[in-house]
């Protein structure tokens, strides 16, 4: 293994371990980590969906947002929530160029994770 694939091996590594730890404080589905032009990252959900296209769909519903913040003067948005059947959705920017997604159910406990949400993101980004 070359000392590039593995720096690259340990950085993803770093940055599935801050998910896994946000992932169970917080009782979500799953996290998805990606950046803003929609090219997926990361992420710890599972099998079953198309993560690529997913991760570009919510690049584009983040650019969306920002364009209806601009239309009211808002210079930085918050969250974006969308709720989809037992599901929800929480798309928030982690740095200028990465974003996450959080898909998390009736149980989950979202104030446990969103009280330290910078911290997280710091983190990530360090890792990445």
């Amino acid at each position: 293994m070359s000392k590039d694939t593995s720096s690259y091996s340990q950085k993803f590594e770093a940055i599935n371990l801050i998910l896994d730890e946000m992932k169970e404080i917080g009782k979500f589905k799953g996290i998805l980590f990606s950046k803003r032009n929609g090219v997926l990252i990361t992420e710890n959900i599972g099998k079953g969906v198309d993560y690529d296209e997913f991760a570009a769909m919510c690049a584009s519903v983040l650019e969306s947002a920002e364009g209806l913040g601009k239309t009211f003067g808002v210079k930085k948005i918050g969250k974006i929530i969308a709720e989809l059947g037992e599901q929800t959705l929480i798309i928030v920017e982690c740095g200028n160029k990465t974003l996450l997604t959080f898909i998390i159910e009736k149980e989950s406990k979202i104030d446990l994770v969103f009280e330290n949400l910078d911290k997280y993101n710091r983190k990530i980004i360090n890792a990445y």
